[in-house]
């Protein structure tokens, strides 16, 4: 076995997706380092993902201590929000300020003749609100149990495609908040200040809403003009349609046990991206074409990575 196999059996195809992503961004902070304030951090965060999925994986093969197995399977479920902060940080500072939201609504208009997030308001009220917003609080949440069943079942072919699904998904849809930085209507059409008086929820509302901002990095209770300038330009192509789609349609493609489940919670977070001034339809329509390209794409390429680089999927 070549040097290559040497260095990669231990790996799964997923490692080396955050692998390649860790290092192209790390690459990006120090090309722009004249740009970006924290450059020195995203080097330094990159260069233990790249160093430490390899020695995590190295010491899960030389010792018999179940954790370590444990945190090798699950360790893109963390990595992906860290390489999503590692986006957030390069993507401000090298645009400059620049923001595609005027593109976006514009195109919003041109389809649907109006701006969906202001025409939907009109069926606001606080049981709704706190459905949806609950829905789309748990997104997270619905590919973990994806990844929990498979898991349970000891299935470990099928649990390490869905992890590698979730990394092409993920940093498909980061590539896309570097092309198209934008920050959402809830900045651009309405007061992100005024949205709890606005658009009301009844008793989760606030805290799933301040989680879902700090999330993003948005602090709550700060002016519009503020939480504008510290939101990431995370809205194009919208992650939780990409995601929430392919998810669904694993689980149906799979008839996994908790399809019911995600599926009727899934219709209430797509709704949830318009209706609580996440995304702008626009955006919903982009994230519907990823998830297609990637059901098509990933599992061929889940396939041809493993065995070009023959790692433990095999």
């Amino acid at each position: 076995m070549g040097i290559r196999g040497r260095l990669t059996r231990r790996l799964y195809a997923a490692d080396l997706l955050t692998v390649g992503a860790a290092l192209a961004l790390g690459v990006l902070a120090i090309m722009g380092s004249s740009r970006i304030p924290h450059w020195p951090a995203v080097v330094l965060t990159s260069a233990v993902i790249i160093a430490g999925l390899p020695m995590l994986a190295w010491c899960r093969a030389h010792t018999e201590l179940r954790v370590l197995g444990f945190l090798h399977d699950w360790s893109m479920a963390p990595l992906i929000y860290v390489i999503y902060l590692l986006v957030a940080m390069i993507n401000q500072p090298l645009q400059a300020g620049r923001l595609c939201d005027a593109w976006l609504i514009a195109a919003d208009r041109w389809l649907c003749g109006t701006d969906p997030t202001v025409w939907i308001g009109r069926f606001a009220n606080p049981a709704l609100t706190e459905i949806l917003q609950l829905a789309y609080a748990l997104f997270y949440g619905l590919l973990l149990a994806v990844g929990a069943e498979f898991f349970l079942k000891g299935d470990d072919r099928r649990f390490r495609q869905w992890g590698f699904m979730c990394g092409c998904g993920f940093y498909l849809s980061y590539l896309g908040y570097l092309l198209v930085p934008a920050v959402g209507p809830r900045f651009t059409l309405h007061d992100f200040s005024a949205l709890d008086r606005e658009l009301p929820g009844l008793w989760l509302t606030p805290w799933l809403r301040a989680f879902v901002n700090v999330g993003g990095m948005v602090p709550s209770g700060v002016s519009n003009e503020m939480a504008t300038a510290l939101a990431n330009r995370d809205v194009f192509p919208s992650g939780h349609t990409m995601m929430t789609l392919v998810t669904m349609i694993w689980c149906w493609r799979e008839r996994l046990r908790v399809r019911w489940l995600v599926s009727a919670i899934g219709v209430l977070l797509l709704v949830a991206t318009v209706y609580l001034r996440y995304h702008y339809v626009v955006d919903v329509a982009a994230g519907a074409v990823a998830a297609l390209f990637c059901l098509v794409t990933g599992p061929r390429f889940h396939r041809w990575v493993s065995r070009r680089a023959a790692t433990l999927d095999l």
